[in-house]
């Protein structure tokens, strides 16, 4: 009697086990763990989606999961109305602009060849680094920006799903297609003496993405390959969206609202990875959007000591079919930002030809200097572009390039420090 008990007890306990796993393993709904646990809330999860009937259109969107040394993986959101307000989001899984973790890179690549990859330091793996970084603006100006990084392994996300959490802020795939957006940080401001945040305030963004076309997402080379091989991309999720929502800075002492600003605008969304440092062997790297209700253009240019194959123009229109170039030819000409010595285009020519052997020709010229930092010039720009023979396309975008050059700089490598702020797993920020 007391054996069949015994064997009784456990196969229930291998049973409690399963359905333990069952409930945990993301592989099984290709939704993080941490997402299914709030699924039925308004932080994360894929509310009244059965598994599978997502994964079509959102293939490319997915968690990768990069563990190589120097990896990165980052989702981008924007919005800007005609008058300049809006906000830039950033969700990184591998902060790439963290100078620690450039120079843990490049300290790692030195001795590469003399390091085994079971010991190599945390320090120099993606996960070390989860970030979230927010820039609100206004009149076409960056009035708030927020430098989070969170404690190790603090970002999720979903396989095949757009969805992921990193600290307190979240997106998530609603029932009805739309993209919520929540982000949460601290306020940065300069000073004499240099970056300082204030605790005492917080910068709250809820904001919900609807797009304007439909399909899988474009999947491009965001640049060259790294010498080591490792391969990096770029995946134009959400080209167009209707943005609502809105922006606040609160006073935590009183929750006294210090701006409360509601969004109405069109918006864009797109993901870029790579499996080793971002900045490793280029001088910079320049890419940009514009849309309207009808169309968007999207393009990406390499600087590099060596001609680059991996400049990239896409337009998509929604009376046509979407038309790419690869390796279009380029000329650019450079400006200097400030006194950081971080350069951006002044003007760029893109032009190649389609499919059908139409000339295209996008002409980028910038306009107004909205935000800088050591490793990021962000610019409004008037695009003009010509495609398919006589069709024209004519708008104001946003452009922003991206390099790690300085964040090797004693100096500018101290600024970009001082510009991060490390959030502990218990700070009153998660709860916000």
């Amino acid at each position: 009697m007391f054996g069949v008990l015994f064997v009784g007890l456990r196969i229930g306990v291998l049973v409690m086990i399963r359905q333990s796993l069952a409930l945990t393993d993301s592989s099984l709904t290709g939704v993080a763990a941490d997402a299914m646990d709030t699924a039925s809330g308004s932080r994360a999860g894929i509310a009244g989606f059965s598994p599978g009937q997502y994964t079509g259109e959102w293939e490319q969107a997915g968690w990768r999961q990069l563990k190589t040394p120097g990896a990165y993986e980052c989702r981008n959101f924007c919005a800007m109305d005609s008058a300049g307000n809006g906000v830039a989001v950033s969700l990184y899984d591998g902060f790439c602009f963290h100078p620690r973790y450039v120079r843990e890179f490049h300290r790692y690549s030195r001795r590469s060849t003399r390091i085994k990859i079971s010991s190599v330091r945390e320090q120099v793996l993606p996960s070390f680094y989860p970030a979230a970084t927010i820039s609100v603006f206004q009149g076409g100006k960056c009035i708030l920006r927020s430098v989070n990084v969170f404690p190790p392994g603090a970002f999720r996300g979903g396989r095949g799903s757009p969805e992921c959490l990193v600290g307190p802020n979240r997106v998530t795939l609603r029932q009805d297609g739309t993209l919520g957006l929540t982000a949460r940080g601290y306020p940065m401001e300069n000073t004499i003496t240099g970056p300082r945040y204030r605790t005492s305030q917080a910068i709250h963004v809820d904001l919900t993405f609807r797009p304007l076309t439909s399909g899988n997402q474009h999947i491009l080379p965001l640049r060259p390959d790294s010498v080591d091989g490792a391969q990096h991309s770029w995946v134009l999720a959400v080209p167009m969206a209707a943005v609502t929502g809105r922006i606040g800075q609160i006073n935590l002492a009183d929750d006294t609202m210090l701006l409360n600003m509601p969004l109405d605008a069109l918006g864009y969304h797109d993901q870029y990875f790579g499996g080793s440092g971002i900045g490793r062997d280029v001088r910079a790297i320049s890419r940009g959007h514009a849309e309207n209700q009808d169309w968007a253009i999207a393009w990406d240019h390499t600087s590099t000591s060596r001609p680059c194959d991996t400049d990239s123009l896409i337009i998509l229109d929604k009376s046509a079919a979407p038309v790419i170039i690869q390796h279009p030819q380029s000329e650019i000409a450079y400006s200097r930002c400030g006194g950081l010595r971080n350069q951006y285009p002044s003007r760029m020519v893109l032009h190649g030809s389609d499919s059908r052997g139409h000339n295209v020709e996008l002409v980028v010229t910038h306009q107004n200097l909205i935000e800088s930092s050591p490793y990021l010039v962000r610019n409004s720009c008037s695009v003009q572009l010509r495609s398919r023979g006589s069709k024209r396309y004519l708008g104001v975008g946003i452009m922003e390039t991206l390099s790690t050059r300085g964040l090797t700089w004693p100096i500018i490598s101290d600024l970009a420090a001082r510009s991060i702020l490390q959030v502990a797993a218990d700070d009153p920020l998660w709860r916000q």
